[in-house]
This record gives structure tokens, sequence and C-alpha cells, in this order.
């Protein structure tokens, strides 16, 4: 007799989403482009997948003078392109 009782998943520690830790190319260079590639593990209820860096992003400045996130957190500010 077939055994159907462990097929499926339970509980949080056994979440797993695979084949985001490497891209189509087996290497980690196009991780995350378009932002939207994660969706797919967000979408689970039990965790939420760790920042990564921003490869598109034009403001390499952002943070600087703010190395301290416990202390410097609230001087971090978001950024808002004047439309013209």
């Amino acid at each position: 007799e077939e055994v159907v009782a462990m097929q499926t998943v339970v509980g949080c520690t056994a979440t797993t989403d695979p084949g985001w830790e490497i891209d189509a190319f087996g290497g980690a260079a196009s991780l995350c482009q378009p932002m939207e590639a994660d969706l797919y593990g967000c979408a689970d209820s039990c965790w939420w997948p760790a920042q990564v860096p921003d490869t598109m992003s034009h403001y390499p400045d952002w943070g600087d003078g703010k190395a301290d996130a416990t202390r410097d957190w609230r001087k971090l500010d978001g950024i808002f392109e004047d439309k013209i």
C-alpha cells in the first residue's frame, strides 16, 4: 500500500521555495530581475524572503552616513522623483 500521508508540507519550518537561489543560467547575476521574480515565494504566509540588493538602484549614496541600522533607520527616507 502506498504511503500518502507524508506528501504535503506541514508547518512553517518545512516551507521551501526551491529555485530562487540561482538564476535561469545557473548563476546569481540576474536574481530578482525583474523584481517580481520572487512574488511566488512571498505568497506563502509562513515567511518573507530576505532583502536582496536592488541592482537597478540609481541612488548609490542614499544610505551614506547611516551605517548603524539601529540608530539611523529614521534618517532613511523614501525617494520621490520630481515629475516635470
